[in-house]
């Protein structure tokens, strides 16, 4: 019977930590538009890497703070590397403009 028990409770510990597992944030693609950072549902402060996964459009994509200073400018070809963004804050408005599709992760 204590075996029982003990393997019981083993394996309910086990069962129960597997779904402890931290999630790795999943890429979010955006098109031609005006973004509020808030309702992007990205995360705020992280650094990210935006690219244009689009095979034939160009893309510029333009950030803004609170205080609406443009914090970055930058011009995406198609399927561009990566490029790294700096943390934005919960008040930045991200424009994107062109034809492209522009994924942030």
């Amino acid at each position: 019977m204590k075996k029982f028990i003990t393997v019981f409770f083993l394996s309910l510990f086990l069962f129960l930590n597997i779904n402890s597992i931290s999630s790795i944030a999943e890429s979010k693609s955006f098109t031609q538009g005006l973004y509020y950072y808030k309702d992007t549902g990205l995360t705020t402060g992280s650094t990210y890497k935006i690219r244009n996964s689009s095979p034939t459009g160009k893309a510029v994509v333009i950030v803004f703070d609170g205080n609406q200073m443009m914090q970055e400018f930058i011009r995406l070809e198609p399927n561009s590397p990566d490029y790294i963004v700096k943390p934005l804050d919960f008040d930045s408005i991200i424009i994107i403009i062109g034809g492209g599709s522009v994924t942030f992760s």
